[in-house]
């Protein structure tokens, strides 16, 4: 995931800080759930919460998308 896919996956899940913050942490700097909530000061069930959250919506779109350039191609 890029920082500007990050970006627009907090806009759409209106993700407020601090949890974005861990997020952000976990998903592109591959820290550890733990450590990430540590930093940010919010709980480890939070952050993991939010970090499931992002990859789903992420995975879910580049399915969608997928999917769509795939059937556009056999057209």
């Amino acid at each position: 995931m890029t920082t500007q896919e990050f970006d627009l996956l907090a806009r759409l899940l209106k993700s407020r800080e601090p949890i974005t913050s861990g997020a952000r942490l976990v998903l592109l700097h591959k820290v550890p759930n733990a450590e990430a909530a540590r930093t940010v000061g919010a709980s480890p069930q939070s952050v993991h919460r939010a970090a499931k959250r992002f990859r789903e919506l992420d995975e879910e779109i580049k399915n969608v998308y997928k999917k769509s350039l795939a059937s556009s191609s056999k057209r």
